[in-house]
């Protein structure tokens, strides 16, 4: 009996609601919030294409979306700030094959790490918190 109930602890444990351990799945709140983030950066990139594609996975994440959508304000605020910085030379920038010397941009990189930044990731944090009960009641 002990052996058995030993072996269900880290089961019951890895099912508690937010936990992400290394590897472990996101939760649906966390995914949607961390999305309208990268989304929310693409928007405000130069390319026309890199916009698009970032206003359409918005929307995707806002259609989808439980709770308050003014939730997400503050993860727009704290990107744009986070392109701001990126603009002044804070974007990912590689050496450009075709054009010797030259540094190839790359807004994609940039955009996908943007949550990892401890202003957004913070931000990101907050709206899950205010989320998730939302989330949790469907």
């Amino acid at each position: 009996m002990r052996v058995a109930l030993l072996l269900l602890v880290p089961a019951i444990a890895g099912c508690t609601p937010d936990t992400n351990p290394a590897g472990g799945a996101r939760t649906q709140v966390q995914r949607d919030v961390e999305s309208y983030a990268i989304a929310s950066c693409l928007t405000q990139q130069a390319e026309p294409y890199l916009k698009d594609q970032g206003d359409a996975w918005a929307s995707v994440v806002v259609q989808r979306m439980h709770g308050d959508i003014e939730t997400l304000a503050g993860i727009a605020e704290q990107v744009q700030r986070e392109n701001t910085n990126g603009a002044n030379g804070d974007m990912a920038v590689m050496r450009d094959e075709t054009r010797p010397g030259q540094g190839k941009p790359l807004p994609v990189l940039h955009c996908g790490e943007v949550i990892d930044r401890p202003a957004v990731r913070a931000a990101i944090q907050k709206a899950i918190a205010a989320l998730r009960p939302s989330y949790e009641s469907r």
